[in-house]
């Protein structure tokens, strides 16, 4: 009896171990999901089915992130505690979503190495696509986003600013909204400051917190 709960104990611990292992490996597709829905629903001349169609799939698709992350443990063996992602590879990764659907000037700067946050990987590539479609649509076709990664002692940091009109002078559009987005970083012990650009555009700010590069021993990846 002993060594048949003994075994029990071990088959589901391995099943556990392989669901989160899963789970792990599904968030960056639905992050895919969420950035290319948002890069979809930024066109101006997109029709109204296919857009209800998008709005559609960006909601089973949050339920899906919302599945994973409740089947992630905030900490597990052999894994970092709590989530730690790397903002530039996600700005990155975000920006090259973007670039395909959008034929402005979109331009990446600032810091040159990883920048790690404790932010969910998934929600952070959500909160990142949202800034630069609601920056392309302002700027408009023709225009110009730059996107600032920086860092300081206890902060990752995330500028992005356009050359369109400015707040209140561009129609409303349907992404999570820059007061979702505030939420989250709140939620994250983080903070979103927007104003004005030097060009008259928006500028937008997210801050969030950093964590240490040398807890990470993967340099190339989210996670």
């Amino acid at each position: 009896m002993v060594m048949q709960s003994i075994d029990a104990r071990t088959t589901m611990s391995a099943l556990m171990l392989g669901l989160q292992e899963t789970c792990h490996d599904m968030r960056q597709p639905v992050a895919s999901v969420f950035a290319l829905a948002a890069a979809a629903l930024s066109q101006p001349d997109l029709p109204q089915p296919a857009r209800a169609y998008l709005e559609q799939i960006v909601e089973q698709a949050e339920w899906l992130a919302d599945l994973i992350q409740q089947s992630l443990p905030a900490a597990g063996p052999g894994a970092p505690a709590g989530c730690q992602t790397d903002l530039l590879r996600v700005v990155r990764d975000a920006v090259a979503a973007e670039c395909l659907t959008w034929p402005g000037d979109l331009r990446v700067a600032g810091e040159a190495e990883p920048v790690f946050t404790a932010v969910h990987a998934v929600l952070l590539r959500r909160m990142v696509a949202n800034l630069l479609s609601n920056a392309t649509r302002a700027a408009g076709p023709s225009g110009a986003v730059t996107v600032v990664v920086g860092k300081r002692r206890r902060s990752a940091t995330l500028t992005v600013e356009d050359t369109g009109p400015g707040f209140g002078k561009i129609e409303r559009g349907l992404g999570l909204g820059l007061n979702v987005v505030s939420r989250f970083a709140t939620a994250h012990d983080g903070m979103l400051d927007y104003g004005c650009s030097p060009t008259g555009g928006a500028r937008v700010s997210l801050s969030l917190p950093r964590t240490a590069d040398a807890r990470i021993g993967l340099r190339r990846r989210y996670f």
